[in-house]
């Protein structure tokens, strides 16, 4: 008999607790559809308390919706509930789905997958335009995965989760994502110019070409994919064949400031490896010069042309230092090294204005900056311009906290 009573008071104990929790989503549910998002996060709360109501799919759907409605509301004290709420309600839209085995709420779980799409999607916007490249990724890509249970495959979206894990440096989630795309033949030549040089960044040179050869049969006349060739050819030294791949762009695009700037990138290569003669590399540096110039030209704000020209200017007079350096050192002909010296001094000169006016193109915030700045040091160090070099100090303290000398 004791028995009997126990198990009635459990089955009565139950009961109660179902009933509560229901009554909370209840609850929950009513002042979500009033506007009241507060009273209805507390009821959705009260209800988490129970065990057994984190098992009912119906709490999820609407723990899902109130913070789908939290994450598009515009009233400031209803913003303030939470953080990330796109996250938490795609996460109790997840659970949800899998609690819901019976599909008892099945359109309510279709509708809110809907709209998730779109909020989703929208935070990876928020995130790109952040430049939170990583956290953009994610977003498109859950985006494209809840466009596929519906029996869609949203490619445009998938491209972007790949671009942006490529912009974050994430190369094997880029690559594998690309691969996708590739497999479902989307129609966008950058696929296969990302393909390759996500391969060069992994260190896949022979993959790098295959995929570029393999853009350039379906995209013959594709700018990018010929660039993307040209680099290959940078890349492994092969300066004829990138000069020749070069040409091709600047006839088919000539004025393209970036295929001048590509064009002088290569010549620079050149003009500082010491493999080729002293004939062709100052060839090289002529190339080069009039490359960089011709960008400039068409795009005087230019500011990797800007700088790679001083840097090119810069580097020759230092190689040329250091071949004086080196016959004084033989022939102690100090008559010489002072003709040496007005050569590699005017060079260096030559290269002062590229490189102030590079300074000026960007803010102080930009990874170029500090580049620039040691650049602008050294050069003045070399030069012997002490007012200069007093300019500039006050970045070079804020860069090193040491005096520039």
């Amino acid at each position: 008999m004791k028995r009997i009573v126990f198990l009635l008071i459990f089955i009565l104990i139950s009961a109660t607790v179902v009933h509560a929790q229901g009554r909370d989503i209840r609850r929950a549910n009513r002042q979500l559809n009033r506007g009241n998002l507060d009273e209805a996060k507390e009821h959705i709360e009260a209800a988490m308390e129970y065990e057994e109501a984190l098992e009912d799919p119906e709490l999820w759907v609407v723990k899902a919706q109130l913070y789908m409605e939290i994450a598009i509301t515009e009233e400031p004290e209803y913003q303030q509930l939470a953080e990330n709420p796109v996250d938490l309600a795609d996460h109790a839209l997840q659970k949800a789905q899998e609690l819901d085995k019976d599909n008892d709420f099945l359109i309510e779980i279709q509708q809110a997958m809907l709209f998730m799409s779109e909020l989703v999607f929208n935070a990876g916007v928020a995130a790109y335009n952040e430049e939170e490249w990583g956290t953009a990724s994610d977003y498109f890509l859950r985006a494209y995965d809840i466009s596929k249970s519906f029996d869609s495959k949203d490619t445009t979206t998938l491209y972007n989760a790949a671009l942006t894990a490529e912009f974050g440096q994430d190369f094997e989630k880029a690559r594998d994502l690309y691969l996708d795309l590739k497999r479902m033949e989307y129609d966008q030549p950058f696929v296969y110019s990302s393909l390759s040089s996500i391969s060069l960044h992994l260190g896949d040179t022979l993959k790098g070409t295959e995929y570029v050869q393999e853009g350039r049969d379906r995209y013959p006349d594709n700018l990018d994919l010929i660039f993307a060739e040209a680099n290959i050819h940078i890349f492994t030294g092969d300066v004829e064949e990138a000069t020749r791949v070069l040409d091709i762009a600047i006839e088919k695009d000539p004025d393209n400031p970036g295929l001048y700037f590509a064009f002088g990138a290569n010549y620079d290569k050149m003009a500082q490896d010491t493999l080729y003669s002293e004939e062709d590399r100052e060839f090289a540096f002529e190339q080069a010069v009039q490359a960089y110039e011709k960008a400039l030209e068409l795009r005087p704000d230019y500011f990797d042309a800007m700088y790679n020209l001083g840097a090119l200017y810069f580097n020759k007079g230092l190689m040329l230092f250091e071949d004086a350096e080196q016959r004084l050192r033989k022939t102690q002909d100090f008559a010489q090294y002072q003709k040496d010296e007005e050569e590699f001094r005017e060079i260096w000169l030559e290269a002062q204005p590229y490189l102030e006016q590079a300074k000026d193109l960007i803010d102080e915030d930009d990874p170029s900056y500090r580049t620039v700045v040691i650049s602008l040091v050294e050069l003045y160090a070399r030069t012997n311009q002490p007012d200069k070099l007093k300019e500039i100090e006050e970045l070079y303290l804020k860069y090193f906290g040491g005096e520039a000398e």
